[in-house]
């Protein structure tokens, strides 16, 4: 407690800015590198495209500038490619004139969504020729590189060579009928558009014919061991960064093994290959995409640009990514800088998401379904509620989807209710009570142990970050508001500023920590919602950003004067909603029968005809509910005056003998458990001497013996074929089943018989390896919600680790 008392007299350092162009990296300093996919310039980027890449990023990014690190973000668009070739014939425009068009509307949706790269550059630039012409060359140098003649299809009608992305068809590994030409979306896998089954050209729909070209391929295959190793390296470490999606894509290419991958195309929108042979070839997008980090880096720093990307020793590499980019950042993109032999920085921290779908469905431009970046801005809802939401939905660990009803329910219960509420009554009693004035503050036990349950959620909130979790730093945030509106309703400061001078200071006191922890809550919210952070910071008066301070510290003195106070969030109304999510397209809604489909009587009959309940509504009677029980104590604390102070030396005093008691605890156990080791120890000798004489006997008396199947250490779940339904135990069948399900179960029996022929028809029980144990810590399973990891004590020295699904039937404090 002595910490959180001295923390709180101490003030905070705010962070100096540095001008861009001198932003470098210092040695002895942590450094990082962060980079966002470049997005494809030819289109408007939809709400999954902003969480994937370029919001992560600029939230993690500030996060680091918060915490003190030298921190560098780099982004721009990927403008060569046949897209944009074939975007700008459809448009009526150059190539060059469609890039300078879309280039724009992406920088300016991006600006309205408060990103803040430190240069948001492009890919046709000279700058990025150079440098791309570069690297090949050093590839080439190094003997990575080499030609070939493939196949390719050629549209006859529309008279040109189709790059992968403009041919669809059915996959030739999964089927999907789908699939674009350079990469499966329903099993992922990298194709070969040739290797399509019935082809058609994007432009006219037309089947296109195969020709031969010859080409560049870059050789993965001789890579395979350098990048193998260099990536089993980085996942191995104790604070590696990597996503789980990351690291199993990646691992599944190495296991796979690598093939070479052609690297230029027949094109005119592109870099030319700087060989002469080649001179009618471009670089294929995915070769000189990523290289556009480092000349997008270059047109800022100029050529201490290499002071970043020919420093691993020094730079740490944090690239942010969809999981349908991770092939290209984590083997690909990693193989060509490896093998120019040059010492460049390489990738790190791998951060991939899962995907975000739009309500039932996915986002489609075409289709009129789902929030694009340029339509965000004509709703009515500030920037800084999207990038919270999007937040809070990222996709971590599996996909997410943005829902409409869930988006209002979030703003109107978290944002409004609590984070807005907390903040607003905490600096509205300075201003109402204290003439905008931060009184004088004398902590008191009830006040330190508020600031300890804030520094608890604070560092929670800092490892959630430092692990790239950004989902779950919001809900730290979330969780300190909510203890502050319990302290403020536990004191009712309001209450006690009408009372004698004592209660008065007491009331000062309570309203001046929590002004100061809503400072620190604008601080912990600038990397999600750096508005509103800057926004309640000047209603503070204090609008500089500090470096990031793990405790609560004396932001706002006793003196210091408080600004105009106004709410932050405004609250979405359900017409707003339904309004909304008709003009956006899609919805969870239930539409009425189809022609002649019977509607289902037993649910209509179980529906009850209900007013829908505003979720705003729902959260301000939640909130109304705990107010009252907060009153309620306050009122037996007024009532029994030496209550509180009692409940408090009782804590004390919990909390001081449960060390001593799990001290002794451990002890007893460890003396048990040896004792009871020593006894079945013997016990099993004296078992197996008994077995022994018994064996003889009966083996003198004639009886035939049989071998009892020893225990082996074989997997638990050894498979076996399924065997018929047993009848119940008196032979009797089981009433009530109509005969057409048990046609159906015979069927799917034998089936199943059928299927199984390969293994045994029955289930031996000496194949069963039965154990019961002892669950000595039981976790959840950092990357899937519906699983525990359990370890398991089976007796066996050391404990089992065992994965299980009883997160929805047992709760964690049961197992």
């Amino acid at each position: 407690m002595a910490s959180i008392t001295e923390a709180f007299k101490t003030s905070p350092q705010f962070l100096e800015p540095v001008p861009k162009e001198k932003l470098l990296p210092v040695p002895g300093k942590k450094n990082v590198l962060i980079t966002a996919a470049l997005p494809y310039v030819n289109n408007v980027p939809h709400l999954g495209n902003l969480i994937g890449c370029v919001l992560s990023a600029d939230v993690f990014a500030r996060y680091c500038r918060m915490k003190g690190y030298q921190t560098l973000y780099i982004c721009g668009t990927d403008e060569y490619g046949t897209a944009t070739e074939t975007k700008a014939l459809q448009e009526g425009v150059t190539p060059k004139a469609l890039c300078d068009k879309y280039h724009e509307i992406h920088k300016a949706i991006y600006e309205w969504f408060n990103i803040e790269f430190d240069n948001f550059g492009r890919t046709t630039t000279q700058n990025h020729t150079e440098v791309t012409q570069d690297i090949f060359m050093q590839l080439h140098k190094n003997g990575f590189t080499t030609a070939d003649s493939i196949d390719q299809l050629f549209c006859e009608t529309c008279n040109m060579f189709l790059a992968d992305r403009f041919v669809s068809g059915i996959c030739n590994l999964c089927g999907f009928d789908d699939a674009r030409g350079d990469q499966c979306d329903a099993c992922g896998k990298l194709i070969n558009a040739v290797e399509l089954k019935q082809p058609k050209c994007h432009m006219c729909k037309k089947e296109p014919v195969v020709r031969k070209s010859t080409h560049i391929f870059l050789q993965l295959d001789k890579l395979q061991d350098e990048i193998q190793a260099y990536v089993e390296k980085e996942i191995s470490k104790s604070d590696t960064k990597w996503s789980a999606n990351a690291i199993a894509i990646v691992k599944g290419w190495f296991k796979n093994g690598l093939e070479r991958r052609c690297i230029t195309r027949d094109l005119k929108w592109g870099i030319p290959v700087p060989i002469k042979e080649y001179d009618d070839k471009v670089f294929y997008v995915w070769f000189d995409a990523p290289i556009g980090y480092f000349s997008i880096t270059k047109s800022l720093l100029k050529d201490d640009w290499l002071k970043w990307w020919k420093n691993p020793d020094d730079v740490q590499l944090y690239q942010f990514v969809g999981k349908d980019n991770v092939v290209f950042h984590g083997v690909m993109f990693p193989c060509t800088l490896l093998g120019t032999k040059n010492g460049y920085t390489v990738v790190n921290h791998l951060c991939a998401t899962e995907y975000l779908n739009y309500e039932d469905t996915k986002f489609s431009k075409s289709r009129g379904t789902g929030v694009f970046g340029d339509g965000a801005k004509g709703t009515g809802i500030e920037a800084d509620v999207w990038r919270f939401y999007l937040i809070y939905m990222r996709p971590e660990n599996q996909d997410s989807a943005f829902a409409w009803d869930d988006f209002a329910f979030k703003v109107n219960s978290e944002l409004l209710a609590n984070l807005g509420n907390f903040v607003n009554r905490a600096l509205t009693f300075v201003t109402n009570f204290f003439e905008s004035h931060i009184p004088e503050m004398h902590l008191e036990n009830d006040d330190v142990q508020f600031l300890k349950d804030v520094h608890n959620e604070t560092v929670l909130w800092d490892e959630t970050f430092d692990k790239v979790k950004l989902r779950d730093s919001i809900k730290q945030v979330l969780a300190i508001t909510r203890h502050g509106n319990a302290y403020l309703q536990v004191h009712q400061p309001w209450v006690l500023v009408k009372g004698d001078e004592a209660q008065r200071k007491r009331a000062g006191t309570i309203i001046g920590v929590a002004a100061n922890v809503s400072y620190h809550v604008a601080v912990l919210l600038h990397p999600v919602m750096p508005e509103i952070s800057k926004r309640i910071r000047e209603q503070c008066g204090l609008p500089e950003l500090p470096l990031f301070s793990p405790y609560v510290i004396n932001y706002l003195k006793p003196g210091h004067k408080i600004q105009k106070i106004a709410p932050l969030f405004k609250k979405i109304e359900p017409d707003q909603v339904k309004a909304l999510r008709e003009k956006f397209g899609g919805g969870q809604e239930k539409g009425p029968a189809k022609p002649g489909e019977k509607p289902d009587k037993k649910a209509q009959k179980k529906e009850k005809p209900q007013t829908p309940q505003d979720p705003s509504k729902l959260a301000e009677k939640e909130a109304l509910k705990e107010a009252k029980k907060e009153a309620k104590r306050m009122e037996a604390s007024r009532i029994f005056p030496n209550l509180a102070k009692n409940q408090t030396a009782i804590q004390q005093l919990l909390r001081g003998n449960w060390a001593k008691f799990e001290k002794a605890r451990d002890l007893f156990v460890a003396r048990k458990l040896a004792e009871f080791e020593k006894e079945r120890v013997r016990l099993e000798k004296e078992v197996e001497s008994l077995k022994t004489k018994l064996f003889d006997a009966e083996t003198a008396a004639g009886v035939k013996q049989y071998e009892v199947p020893k225990r082996e250490k074989t997997p638990i779940c050894a498979t076996s074929a399924p065997g018929k339904p047993e009848k119940p135990a008196d032979g009797k069948e089981e009433k009530g089943k109509p005969k057409k399900d048990e046609q159906k179960e015979g069927k799917q029996a034998s089936g199943a018989q059928q299927n199984g022929a390969a293994a045994d028809a029955e289930v031996h029980v000496g194949r069963l390896d039965l154990r019961v144990g002892r669950i000595v810590k039981c976790e959840k399973h950092p990357d899937a919600d519906s699983l525990y990891v359990e370890q398991i004590d089976l007796g066996e020295g050391k404990p089992r680790t065992v994965v299980s699904g009883l997160v929805k039937h047992v709760p964690l404090n049961q197992v």
